[in-house]
């Protein structure tokens, strides 16, 4: 038989070999190897080029490896396998091994209950000379899988890989892949994790859901992904970390858990024409000395929609960022951005936030409908605005004492209170002016809060937001986590009566104003010198997504200053990534500093379950555990600190620990709002944006939210919000169809404008 004649695998057919095993020691290099349909319980390696492809059409052969049988191994270059389904016994186990020096097609495959490696050759991981961007996308890796000298090569086009545990693709080493048209799903971990100084290039690559990130980049790997898309990861949708490198072109990021794209140490990554949405955390996250490349890339939604926190300097050009809860582009520590084009619309606090001696350069850039300050520069913040504008805001600017701004160009339109240096009285349009000095006089009134200044009240009217406000991801007094300065202090009155406007949560609104009463009391005692009772002021918050916890939150600490129980009142929000270190010896300081920054005020461990995971005696987090039960007893009348989460998690975080179980003794229930709570809610924010509902949107919005499904993933009042806010862009795409617009049109929202219940 020649080579190119095929061999045959039918268990039941004679002048046949029953086993793939047997057809491959008979087989020369170069053969192909044809399979009967039917399921092989086997194990075997490839250690002569060969391809193995179905006699009967891809699906129709099954490879089930049979327990403890080791991987299906490749250990020859350019070896093919068209058509298989490859199927393990222990997801957690390698599957499919591509050796180094050994390289391996797969075509219209799927490998599930297992990971596939690729291995390479394991040495030292300086950050290579070659730029990720001078890496060529469309290589087809032809040549490096007839002859793989630089580790193993894997190409992998129209397969699946699916149902693995820990990972469902390792690259290691110098090894080399590429995936085309490919699928990762249902991964408990992460989809592809790629280290050493591998290389993955992918075109249409997809990873649908899994618990950990979707991809993660370590060591000095670089990653090349185009028109690909990473769906519902249970962390970060990209985590680049040490010195790897990433280029995502035309690529979507959408629903991860905490950050669409992380950057870490000193990790690089150029974003083009990408769009992330509705990471629950922040769109893009640059950490330690990393640094990152933003083109055209579109944020929608999340809490944050780019932070930086690293002092090299990044780059954001034509880009836009819409929708976030909290700010749009955020600067701290000391970082550095240099700033073009970008268009920052309706976040739910700064548009752009400069924070403490961060610098960069704001080139032409417009924020839009901001919940507080379009514009924030914190104390000794050292920014450049040129050229931007300010529109549809109740304020435009607010400078912190010690802040070096300057603007050149910069105007504000429909701004209630302007404050920009060309907005004032005497400055002429265009021309840039010097912030207020102390020499200037006595600026206007500024709001009481803890992030210090922040522009003047908003004028009274339909505009500004009624008592309460702070609610459902409207505009709060409260500023950046950790900003400097004793707030003034707020009436104790206005501040409940701010509690009582929340809407529904009356168990939590009646536990807090009793715990205010009691607290009324010990202040009392103390002040007649007797001594005071026993009281835990630390919390636990147990309710799902969207429920007003960190609203109530912020509102316990400034009560808590009103009463004088604490300096500040301040709100920091951490999760257990802000807490817990990735090497030993890193948990310790990391959870100190988060600590330091709330002393004065309230520490909220979002998600604090995570800290403790279940079955998991070894973890970093118990350290951090540790670290704040011994903080919370150190500094007991300096930090008022709230655990949140799922109830079930929570109670199980708490007696995790007896530290913990004897601190935290009051829980408050978080229940799901209602149907007509969330209505209430939508018309909230429909108020505060000057929108009216009709009579007819009312009811379809009621029967609109009656329909979602309560499921695990259901958003409560951030539901609400997202509801409102799709409800305004259908209108204004309807409006602009009409051709003579009334003032009314333009504030009425009709059943019309309610979202698709499809969609």
């Amino acid at each position: 038989m020649t080579t190119g004649d095929p061999i045959r695998v039918a268990p039941r057919s004679r002048g046949a070999h029953r086993t793939i095993t047997e057809a491959l020691g008979a087989a020369p290099a170069g053969a192909v190897i044809s399979i009967a349909p039917g399921e092989y319980r086997e194990s075997f390696r490839l250690i002569r080029r060969v391809s193995l492809i179905p006699q009967h059409g891809t699906g129709s052969v099954v490879i089930a490896l049979p327990a403890a049988a080791g991987a299906l191994t490749v250990a020859a270059p350019d070896c093919r396998v068209r058509g298989l389904v490859v199927r393990g016994v222990d997801p957690g186990e390698a599957l499919l091994r591509v050796e180094d020096a050994a390289g391996l097609t797969l075509e219209q495959c799927v490998v599930s209950q297992g990971r596939v490696e690729v291995l390479g050759s394991r040495t030292p991981n300086p950050r290579p000379d070659r730029p990720v961007t001078d890496i060529p996308l469309d290589h087809d890796l032809a040549a490096d899988l007839a002859d793989p000298t630089a580790g193993g090569v894997l190409v992998a086009r129209r397969s699946t890989l699916r149902a693995a545990r820990h990972t469902a693709l390792h690259l290691t080493g110098d090894a080399l892949a590429r995936l085309d048209d490919t699928a990762i799903e249902d991964v408990e971990g992460i989809g592809v994790a790629v280290s050493g100084t591998a290389v993955l290039r992918a075109d249409q690559l997809r990873v649908h859901g899994g618990s950990g990130s979707a991809l993660r980049a370590r060591d000095a790997s670089r990653v090349l992904l185009r028109a690909s898309g990473l769906y519902g990861s249970g962390r970060n949708g990209l985590l680049v970390q040490d010195a790897a490198e990433a280029l995502l072109t035309d690529c979507r990021v959408e629903n991860a858990a905490r950050s669409g794209i992380r950057l870490d140490h000193t990790a690089r990554a150029e974003i083009e024409e990408t769009t992330l949405r509705d990471a629950r955390l922040t769109g893009v996250e640059v950490r330690d000395q990393a640094r990152v490349t933003l083109r055209g890339v579109r944020v929608v939604g999340g809490e944050t929609g780019v932070r930086l926190r690293s002092p090299e300097e990044s780059t954001l050009l034509h880009s836009s960022l819409t929708g976030q809860r909290g700010n749009g582009v955020e600067l701290e520590n000391g970082a550095e951005a240099r700033v073009r084009g970008v268009r920052v619309a309706r976040s739910g606090k700064h548009g752009v936030m400069v924070g403490e001696g961060a610098r960069g350069t704001f080139d032409h850039c417009d924020v839009i409908a901001s919940g507080f300050p379009a514009l924030h520069v914190g104390r000794d913040a050292a920014p450049r605005f040129r050229g931007c504008r300010v529109f549809d805001s109740a304020h435009d600017l607010g400078v912190f004492e010690g802040a070096s701004p300057v603007f050149e160009n910069c105007v504000a339109i429909n701004v209630g209170s302007p404050r920009l240096p060309t907005a004032r009285r005497g400055a002429p349009a265009g021309e840039g002016a010097a912030p207020r000095t102390r020499d200037d006089g006595p600026p206007p009134p500024r709001p009481a809060g803890p992030s210090g200044p922040a522009g003047p009240p908003a004028p009274a009217g339909p505009s500004a937001p009624r008592p309460g406000a702070a609610a459902h991801g409207a505009p709060e007094p409260a500023g950046r986590d950790g900003d400097s300065g004793d707030p003034p202090a707020e009436s104790l009155t206005d501040l409940l009566a701010e509690l009582d406007e929340l809407v529904g949560l009356e168990t939590v609104k009646r536990d807090v104003g009793g715990m205010v009463k009691l607290m009324q009391t010990v202040r009392m005692r103390q002040e007649a010198g007797l001594p005071a009772p026993p009281l835990s002021r630390h919390l636990v918050f147990a309710g799902n997504p969207g429920t007003g916890k960190t609203t109530v939150a912020r509102l316990y600490g400034r009560l808590l200053h009103a009463l004088g129980l604490l300096s500040r009142g301040h709100l920091v929000e951490v999760d257990r990534s802000a807490l817990v270190g990735e090497y030993i010896g890193h948990t310790g300081p990391k959870t100190t500093e988060a600590f330091q920054r709330a002393r004065g005020g309230v520490l909220f461990i979002d998600e604090a379950y995570a800290l403790t995971p279940s079955g998991v005696t070894q973890d970093f987090g118990l350290e951090a555990v540790a670290t704040l039960v011994k903080l919370m007893e150190d500094h007991r009348d300096e930090v008022v600190v709230i655990a949140a989460g799922y109830p079930d998690e929570m109670a199980r975080f708490v007696d995790s620990n007896p530290g913990l179980a004897s601190r935290f003794t009051r829980s408050l229930l978080f229940s799901d709002y209602s149907t007509d709570e969330l209505v209430e809610i939508v018309e909230h924010h429909a108020r505060r944006h000057r929108y009216e509902l009709t009579e007819g949107a009312r009811k379809a919005l009621a029967a609109h939210i009656g329909a979602i499904p309560r499921t695990e993933g259901f958003g409560n009042g951030r539901s609400a919000r997202q509801i409102f806010q799709r409800m305004t862009e259908r209108q204004a795409m309807r409006v602009a169809e009409l051709t003579a617009v009334q003032p009314t049109d333009l504030m009425t929202l009709d059943e019309n404008d309610l979202p698709d219940p499809t969609s």
